[in-house]
């Protein structure tokens, strides 16, 4: 049986930093660790009062999971 070990998220702010010379939006991010344990919904929330925040224009908020995977013994 494969396990999940070392479980992490990450909320991830997508913001505009400005255009780049062919008129295109250059990007920042803003990476903060949360519980994995939380539900979806809880972190959109979350990232969107952190999101009024912000200086600059907000372009989306995202979830990234990433775990371990490893054979139970």
């Amino acid at each position: 049986m494969t396990v999940r070990t070392k479980q992490t998220t990450t909320l991830k702010i997508t913001r505009v930093k400005g255009t780049t010379a062919a008129g295109k939006d250059n990007h920042d991010y803003v990476n903060l660790s949360v519980n994995p344990k939380l539900e979806d919904g809880d972190v959109l929330s979350i990232g969107q009062k952190l999101s009024r925040l912000q200086s600059l224009p907000v372009i989306g908020v995202s979830r990234i999971d990433a775990c371990s995977l490893a054979e139970e013994h």
